[in-house]
């Protein structure tokens, strides 16, 4: 399953792909939301290879969750993938700069199950895909917002 979405944002390719990249900033946020996340490798810099073990909230219970940055062109393209139970997830971020302070992002997130309780559970989901995608689109529209103040007064987090 799949969702996309893209967004302008009132801030340079450079300036946004910084803020993607905070993973510091990201891993707080996550924290203050109650989800446990932590840097398999504290010692590690920002790029291909950096990873996280988290536990997450989804339908109810809390599910392990394993995600790796699998590629990393600053300030183009950002991949992770994650795994959690029988799902494969992929999150694609791509920076096309539009000017020098406008930035169109897009956004893409792939679900794909690899065991027969995981195409249930993603099939049993299909069915509110359009509710889905709308939060989705909602999510990312927030992000961009949140980036583009950043960038207008100056804060970097």
């Amino acid at each position: 399953m799949k969702f996309s979405t893209r967004q302008d944002i009132e801030a340079p390719a450079h300036f946004v792909f910084a803020q993607l990249t905070d993973f510091q900033s990201i891993e707080k946020q996550a924290l203050r939301r109650g989800i446990e996340v932590k840097r398999k490798d504290d010692s590690q810099m920002n790029g291909v290879g950096a990873a996280w073990e988290a536990k997450v909230p989804f339908r109810g219970k809390w599910r392990d969750l394993h995600a790796e940055i699998s590629q990393f062109e600053a300030p183009e393209e950002l991949v992770a993938q994650a795994r959690s139970g029988g799902l494969d997830m992929t999150i694609s971020m791509e920076l096309v700069p539009l000017s020098p302070k406008r930035t169109r992002l897009i956004v893409g997130f792939d679900v794909r199950p690899k065991t027969i309780s995981a195409r249930i559970l993603v099939q049993s989901v299909k069915f509110a895909k359009t509710s889905l995608q709308r939060r989705f689109d909602k999510r990312v529209l927030k992000l961009s917002g949140t980036i583009a103040e950043r960038f207008e007064t100056g804060v970097s987090a």
